[in-house]
């Protein structure tokens, strides 16, 4: 198959994919947070602690779209905001108590959701799917 091809089949499979989940989170788990924002507190939480700046380098956007999702997230008391005491401009963001509970109540109703649709698929087939996209996102990366 051409390659133009296949590059317009996964935009198109990865966007419906995509949209499909915010609207999934929109309109059954919360519909006050977009996926980038879960995305954003989701990883936040990984790290326990970790600045905008490796939020931005993380998920590749620029600082000004990453300050708006803290402030969001921040307003919604999801995250807290410390100084580093030796440098002030260095600002640590980390989840809240009220941030985490949200992250797991909003995964277990997320896997759920998802669960029935991966329950499409036979094992093999799932896993041949996330070690393919994995591959695809580590040779990305690799770039």
């Amino acid at each position: 198959m051409e390659l133009k091809v296949l590059v317009e089949r996964y935009q198109t499979a990865i966007n419906q994919v995509y949209r499909r989940i915010n609207i999934i989170l929109k309109e059954q788990i919360h519909a006050d947070i977009t996926t980038d924002q879960f995305s954003t507190l989701h990883y936040i939480f990984k790290n326990n602690t970790c600045t905008s700046t490796d939020i931005a380098g993380e998920f590749g956007v620029g600082k000004s779209a990453v300050t708006a999702q803290i402030n969001r997230l921040y307003e919604k008391e999801l995250i807290e905001r410390n100084r580093d005491d030796t440098d002030r401009r260095v600002v640590y963001l980390s989840v809240t108590p009220k941030g985490t509970e949200f992250i797991v109540q909003t995964e277990k109703a997320l896997f759920e959701v998802i669960g029935k649709y991966l329950q499409n698929f036979n094992e093999d087939e799932i896993y041949t799917f996330i070690h393919s996209l994995e591959k695809l996102a580590k040779v990305m990366n690799e770039d």
